[in-house]
């Protein structure tokens, strides 16, 4: 039986335990937080404290960055396994497309669909995404490169054990040897694939809205840091932005530390 590393351990725990606090404090009682924060009202906002705007930015990016790494992750694994069961020159054709995808710089590609998406948007042709919805499509658009090419090296690997081998010798087609056999093998680095995009995510969003592009509304921590920052002028002007500085850092290092969790056990097992 394989060993999850204790630090592995510990992002997991990181990462569930945010998750239910930005929920719990977030989402479900935000009048707590507006009653008894300790660190006041944002100078900015007067009528909104630093823990409602911190931890109500917390949920929103976590939200964010699951439904962008999901996405993301499962394009990346369909366009893998297509590539896999077509082969050939198809296969290579998809995969110097998955490469040009790859070498696109992720922060200003988001940046110039936000932007297109908002134009879109102000004309009257949003087609219902929102700005939630249309910074997780920007994301997932540009991210599920990377996720295509970990697929496709993790499927042609498996498909040279010989387990494979002997479906395929019984008559297994493309399609049932990958359904019935290489996705159950697949599936916890699926998982470790999706874990390690979050973090990606969430920064890449953060990154945007901190330069005021993204109209993420519930403002997300990135976008709460961008129109916060100026609070630093004022005295104890810190006690508004480290907070969510705090928060944003801990739940990278928490999803980083979560992905090594479930990444290691495929290794050891192939």
């Amino acid at each position: 039986m394989n060993r999850v590393p204790a630090r592995a351990c510990f992002g997991l725990l990181l990462l569930v335990g945010l998750g239910v606090l930005s929920l719990v404090a977030g989402r479900l009682f935000p009048e707590v937080l507006a009653s008894t924060c300790p660190l006041g009202e944002d100078p900015m906002r007067p009528d909104r404290t630093v823990c409602e705007l911190a931890f109500g930015g917390l949920w929103v990016s976590l939200a964010v960055g699951l439904c962008a790494g999901g996405l993301s992750t499962l394009i990346g694994l369909i366009v893998a396994a297509v590539a896999r069961l077509v082969g050939g020159a198809w296969e290579q054709a998809l995969l110097r497309g998955v490469d040009a995808v790859f070498a696109l710089p992720d922060v200003l590609v988001v940046m110039v669909l936000q932007l297109a998406g908002q134009s879109l948007a102000d004309a009257g042709h949003s087609g219902g995404l929102g700005p939630f919805g249309l910074m997780v499509a920007s994301l997932a658009l540009v991210g599920w490169a990377g996720p295509a090419r970990m697929f496709r090296n993790r499927l042609a690997t498996l498909e040279g054990q010989e387990f494979v081998a002997a479906a395929r010798a019984l008559g297994g087609g493309g399609v049932h040897v990958l359904r019935v056999h290489l996705w159950p093998a697949l599936r916890p680095f699926a998982l470790a694939v999706f874990l390690s995009r979050l973090p990606t995510a969430i920064l890449t969003e953060s990154t945007v809205s901190f330069f005021g592009i993204a109209r993420m509304e519930p403002m997300s921590l990135g976008r709460y840091l961008g129109t916060s920052y100026a609070a630093l002028i004022y005295e104890g002007g810190a006690r508004v932005v480290l907070p969510a500085w705090a928060l944003l850092v801990l739940l990278v290092l928490g999803a980083s530390l979560a992905s090594q969790a479930l990444s290691a056990s495929p290794r050891k097992a192939s």
